[in-house]
């Protein structure tokens, strides 16, 4: 006689209920039965072959390892500097052993201020480095392996203007932009549903990440123009299958535009790359980067025709959880966070932030940042989990999960088209409605103990374990404050003030803008200064989150 197990439909009998955090019911087993829908070849597929669900590469890591990348970045730019440097020494690295940073920037450069708006001065270099002029950019990079290393800087709209002064930067040493190799986020559009940093409207903010898209697919083809961030998104509330749902339709609107510009998808597709969260529920979180990739793959081939193998596969940096963090026993964090950089790595990304135990506070510290690293090496060397392309493929509950998260991914990804793509569904108001359901969703059954965080709602700690929290410089204010003043005071005014004339016209014409930002950096331009001459032609959004409800 056939055992309970061997009909599906008595396999949760008798089981308390279970379920993924996007809410997809699990039974307590899976067998063959579950994968009967699925052709391998079709579906899921070799390692390194269309559509890519087992990886992107044939043997996994053994060509090179992923990109072990720390996020970091506060107060002067000599005092990220020096952090990098040590990162440096504790192992952080690219492919190959290439030296790499991946460097924050602060609110007040986030928004477009300089140090000395008045708006800004509460939040300079907290949370990020700050970064006022070309002279700031020598500052940070001074002393790095520009010419060789893979320069991540992770900055939403005023991305432009800061590659602008990084390519400036660069060619004032020889450097020219052709060589330049590294990424740069330019992607706001996640911000109106995730971090709420905006500063244009999204039509305004696609505009201008467009416009780097297109100078640097024409003269830039060792940098990736735009990081599509989903991270955000999750940390804002999103389950994993939005997540994956709601980045990919901000990518159709991408690849969209650049077609209605005229580039080929071929001359930028390979370029784009993803930024996902890592959480704690460590299978579904494996099978949504593989669901993710094959739908990606889909998507490239199947709809916009591309040709290169390259503007099918979707290269992922993986950043574990801030959100999963917990200030109660913040040691348990190195805990989560190993297990989530272990779900990253089997799911096969190229590159891996993982989160300190004490970022609840403040910024890491050097020992918490070493330990963060030290877990990528650990998982690396010591666990053999790198020995094999996708361990987990196979697998016949993570071959199901996979199979799960792609096909409510795609019915929400039918839902944003029928709505109008991602723009319009951010400006209706209905992925910021969703998140905001979603995530009040998940704290209430943290508040009705449905859902257990160690040391937050249950086994809670008796006393409070000291953390000694991260001291900024008391006179990193000041010292920006009066290098912006003496900058401007050296400067040649006339110079300075064509330069930011100029971006203004281009602005207000439709013209392109790369070139005219370069220009106006190499004249001194503050940051502030050129992001003020842009928002005097385009206004400022609402600062307000996009949560409005939405109605069909």
């Amino acid at each position: 006689m056939a055992s309970p197990e061997s009909n599906p439909q008595d396999r949760g009998a008798g089981t308390s209920e279970r379920q993924t955090n996007s809410g997809l019911p699990l039974r307590p087993v899976y067998t063959p039965q579950d994968l009967e829908k699925i052709d391998y070849q079709r579906d899921i597929g070799d390692p390194g072959q269309y559509p890519y669900t087992r990886g992107l590469y044939p043997t996994g890591y053994r060509k090179y390892s992923w990109m072990k990348r720390e996020l970091s970045g506060y107060g002067l730019p000599e005092e990220t500097n020096l952090r990098q440097k040590q990162l440096m020494e504790m192992g952080q690295e690219g492919y190959g052993g290439q030296f790499t940073v991946m460097i924050a920037f602060d609110y007040p450069t986030n928004y477009g201020y300089d140090s000395d708006h008045p708006l800004a001065t509460a939040d300079v270099g907290k949370g990020g480095v700050l970064l006022d002029s070309i002279e700031d950019m020598a500052r940070l990079f001074d002393g790095l392996p520009i010419e060789t290393m893979h320069s991540a800087l992770v900055i939403d709209t005023p991305a432009p203007i800061v590659l602008a002064m990084y390519i400036a930067y660069a060619e004032s040493r020889g450097l020219p932009r052709s060589q330049i190799r590294g990424s740069i986020t330019n992607n706001p559009l996640s911000s109106y549903v995730g971090n709420n940093m905006q500063v244009f409207s999204p039509q305004v903010s696609l505009r201008l990440m467009m416009d780097e898209l297109a100078f640097c697919a024409r003269e830039m083809p060792l940098w990736n123009h735009v990081n599509l961030i989903a991270y955000c998104m999750r940390e804002a509330g999103a389950t994993a299958v939005q997540e994956v749902a709601f980045i990919l339709a901000l990518a159709v609107d991408v690849v969209r535009a650049g077609l209605a510009m005229g580039l080929a998808v071929d001359d930028f597709a390979p370029r784009l790359s993803f930024h996902f969260a890592i959480h704690n529920h460590f299978f579904e979180e494996v099978a949504k980067i593989r669901a993710a990739r094959k739908v990606w793959a889909g998507i490239m081939r199947e709809r916009f025709g591309a040709q290169n193998p390259k503007s099918w596969q979707m290269r992922i940096y993986a950043q574990t959880s801030g959100f999963a963090l917990t200030r109660q026993e913040p040691l348990n964090n190195v805990s989560r966070v190993a297990l989530q950089s272990l779900a990253a790595v089997l799911a096969g990304c190229q590159s891996l932030h993982t989160a300190s135990y004490d970022e609840v506070y403040e910024i890491p510290s050097v020992m918490a940042q070493n330990i963060a690293l030290r877990t990528q090496q650990i998982i690396e060397h010591e666990t053999g989990v790198a020995d094999v392309a996708d361990p987990l493929g196979g697998s016949y509950y993570v071959e199901w999960l996979t199979s799960r998260v792609e096909e409510e991914a795609l019915t929400y990804l039918d839902r944003i088209e029928k709505i109008g793509g991602y723009v319009s569904a951010l400006e209706k108001g209905y992925l910021g409605a969703e998140i905001a359901r979603s995530a009040m969703k998940f704290q209430k059954a943290v508040d009705d103990g449905e859902r257990i965080i160690v040391g937050l709602n249950k086994y809670q700690p008796e006393e409070a374990l000291p953390v000694e929290v991260f001291e900024y410089n008391p006179r990193m204010v000041d010292m920006a404050v009066q290098r912006l003043a003496e900058l401007r005071a050296r400067r040649d005014q006339d110079q300075t003030d064509a330069a930011l004339e100029a971006v203004r016209r281009a602005a207000d014409q439709g013209k392109p803008l790369m070139p005219l930002f370069i220009e106006a950096v190499k004249a001194y331009a503050t940051l502030g200064e050129i992001m003020a001459a842009l928002k005097e032609v385009y206004g400022e959004a609402s600062r307000q989150p996009v949560l409005a409800s939405y109605t069909a």
